[in-house]
């Protein structure tokens, strides 16, 4: 039986994605070359897909320029595959089968990501925001009032300057606020349903998109969650956590000077979970970071990672949590908890 995606059955797209990655692996064995020419030329959907394909794969720059220029109209029909038995008949498939299926999972996986190359930036945010910092650059902004904000890489604030005070809206990313104090204009800083009132302070705000997070470095600053609610008053050192499912508050304690190190392109963490540091990854990194597996993102990592050299900081922060790293290309990271879905 010739060794072709189509025996996946996950429609042509999918089979498109998974012949980039297996040509990319095999781009000279004949084999390979025959079988993809035998898919391409089987059905107009599959020459249309493998078009598709070439274009989203060449926007992440993971394409190889070998591939563009591959023939895909050669093949006699003796190379074509036949009908085969699904795979859930079978009852031990063979080792290239099942490499055949972990490529087609991630090409899954990469596909989930690649759709995001067409909706960032996002608009929405773009038409709302005063200031944007791009991905893998922060971005500092002086007030008029003196006051500075540091944008992390992929972030987005609006600001609103009135004579009764100073309010600022945490639109995506992360920001660091060192705040020139005025008791006739208090400075609020609004991230999603949690406000953040200074009382001359430095401090960081952080939102992902399981929580949202204010730590002190120094000074004091008053959290709250609605206009008439409580408020909680943090200090140099403290923290707190929102978390955007259930409006659960966790209030703990960090070295101050951790908080907002990403400034100086550095990320100091004591204890998260890998999710949430590989978000942080991602508006610094000019690709595509891809997790694969559940467990890894919910598993808790700690550690100081360089800012200014992803691939060396995600493979450092889920090492010690049993994950692995791959590089596809030039652009896509592929965070898995064991072995990838394409190692042989």
């Amino acid at each position: 039986m010739t060794d072709t995606p189509s025996d996946q059955n996950d429609g042509p797209t999918t089979e498109a994605n998974m012949w980039v990655i297996r040509l990319t692996e095999d781009p000279d064995d004949p084999a390979t070359r025959r079988a993809f020419a035998a898919w391409h030329g089987d059905a107009p959907a599959h020459a249309q897909a493998w078009a598709r394909a070439l274009r989203v794969w060449q926007l992440t720059g993971a394409l190889s320029p070998a591939l563009l220029a591959l023939p895909v109209a050669e093949a006699p029909p003796a190379t074509r595959s036949p009908t085969v038995t699904p795979p859930g008949r079978r009852r031990h498939p063979s080792p290239r089968a099942t490499r055949r299926r972990r490529r087609a999972a991630l090409s899954l996986a990469v596909a989930a990501c690649v759709p995001g190359l067409f909706v960032l930036p996002d608009m929405q945010i773009a038409l709302r925001a005063d200031y944007t910092a791009p991905t893998g650059q922060d971005r500092t902004i002086t007030l008029a009032d003196g006051s500075l904000i540091t944008l992390g890489a992929k972030s987005a604030i609006a600001v609103h300057e009135r004579p009764q005070g100073r309010d600022v809206t945490l639109l995506a990313g992360e920001a660091f606020f060192q705040v020139r104090h005025d008791a006739h204009r208090p400075f609020t800083v609004h991230a999603g349903t949690l406000r953040a009132r200074d009382i001359g302070t430095r401090f960081d705000i952080r939102m992902d998109r399981a929580e949202i997070r204010v730590g002190v470095q120094d000074g004091t600053v008053g959290v709250s969650t609605a206009p008439n609610s409580p408020e909680t008053r943090l200090g140099s050192g403290d923290e707190i956590r929102l978390n955007r499912a259930t409006g659960t508050l966790t209030q703990g304690q960090v070295a101050p000077d951790t908080i907002g190190s990403w400034t100086t392109g550095t990320l100091v963490v004591a204890d998260d979970t890998a999710d949430n540091v590989i978000e942080t990854l991602r508006r610094y990194y000019p690709g595509f970071i891809v997790t694969w597996g559940g467990t890894l993102r919910s598993r808790h990592v700690g550690g100081v990672y360089d800012l200014h050299n992803i691939p060396a900081a995600l493979r450092a922060a889920i090492l010690p949590a049993g994950g692995h790293v791959r590089a596809i290309g030039h652009r896509i990271l592929l965070a898995t908890t064991a072995r990838t879905p394409t190692d042989r």
